[in-house]
């Protein structure tokens, strides 16, 4: 019996290891859902100024890697600090800087910002998260705001593209006024602006303009009418969406083509979205998509219990 114990302790850790080895490392490393993906982008740098130049229009700036590198400051580079437009001169030697550059092949890469990291931080999530901000003015081409605690000012471009939302209604910018809180879907502009994708006076709203914006949409069906080639989905954002099949829409399951019948309600799906002959929104192909974890869940339910050892003493021979 002692034989047997002391053989269990020493092989269940070997078989252990050798499993762990043969599946990699990750599979036992810390969960990944909680780590923040690197959202830096390749012509963002981060550093000290070494020396900046106004007169000149450059800007030596020294990174991590210990380097000096120098920036082209134009007419046309946002600078920012303590989230207020300032001109160059308000940056010193030894101050940290972020900058968002555009390389070039002749001479240093021009600046499309110039930002102290509060600022920098304040003007990138605008620039890509729907915010909540506060209406000072709203013109045919212009949304002022104010946006936060400290009342930072900003400005969205407005076009013929921006969507206007109000009680779950469409609206437009004269029915919104100064001190208004509205829910802003931000665009960037390549020369650093942002435009007003959509502008509600809700969450939800934005969120559902800003889904319509996109040509991919995910959710569940909730009817499918094989005859009329029409759908409705319920999209991730809490909209029911009514869609028409286009004649060669594809469906996808497990990478494969399966038949349109394959559709029912209540499958979650993703739909890709494109514009008919005569301009009507149609769909051009319908993917299944798998419910993650439901096999793991049910594999967990259906476990068997592991069998207690038999811890009754062993009759003396």
């Amino acid at each position: 019996m002692r034989i047997r114990t002391v053989v269990s302790l020493f092989v269940a850790p070997l078989i252990f290891t050798l499993f762990a080895s043969s599946i990699g490392p990750s599979a036992y490393s810390e969960p990944q859902l909680n780590r923040k993906p690197a959202s830096r982008a390749a012509n963002v740098q981060t550093g000290t100024i070494v020396s900046i130049d106004s007169g000149a229009g450059t800007l030596v700036l020294k990174i991590k890697s210990g380097a000096d590198v120098t920036y082209h400051i134009t007419d046309k580079t946002h600078v920012l600090k303590e989230k207020r437009v300032v001109e160059a001169t308000a940056f010193h030697a030894g101050e940290l800087a972020v900058v968002r550059f555009r390389k070039s092949s002749a001479g240093p890469a021009s600046l499309y910002d110039l930002a102290d990291k509060t600022s920098w931080e304040w003007l990138n999530r605008l620039r890509h998260e729907t915010t909540m901000v506060t209406l000072a003015e709203a013109t045919d081409e212009e949304l002022k705001v104010t946006e936060g605690s400290d009342k930072a000012e900003t400005q969205y471009r407005i076009t013929e593209k921006t969507a206007w939302q109000k009680n779950g209604k469409s609206a437009t910018a004269a029915d919104f006024k100064a001190g208004d809180h509205l829910y802003v879907v931000p665009r960037l502009l390549p020369g650093g602006n942002i435009m007003a994708m959509a502008v509600s006076d809700a969450p939800e709203g934005a969120a559902m303009l800003k889904e319509r914006s996109k040509a991919t949409l995910s959710g569940s069906l909730k009817l499918v009418n094989t005859e009329k080639r029409t759908i409705l989905l319920h999209t991730v954002a809490g909209e029911d969406r009514d869609l028409t099949l286009a004649p060669d829409c594809v469906v996808r399951m497990f990478s494969k083509d399966v038949p349109l019948t394959t559709l029912r309600p209540g499958l979650p799906v993703s739909v890709h979205l494109t514009h008919s002959a005569e301009n009507e929104l149609e769909v051009s192909r319908v993917t299944i998509q798998s419910k993650k974890g439901s096999a793991r869940r049910s594999s967990t339910r259906t476990a068997k219990p592991a069998m207690k050892p038999n811890l009754k003493p062993v009759p003396k021979p």
